[in-house]
């Protein structure tokens, strides 16, 4: 698991879409997931 932060950007490797993260949710651990995957950051 992971703890995004603002500023950050995660991409799905199954079908391309990119987020940024506006806001941190302020969970111990996240999980952002598209298409069944978790998503990687980006560097």
């Amino acid at each position: 698991m992971m703890v995004a932060k603002k500023g950050e950007k995660y991409r799905c490797e199954v079908c391309g879409l990119t987020i940024n993260v506006e806001e941190e949710c302020g969970c111990d651990e996240c999980a952002i997931v598209c298409c069944g995957k978790p998503m990687e950051k980006k560097e």
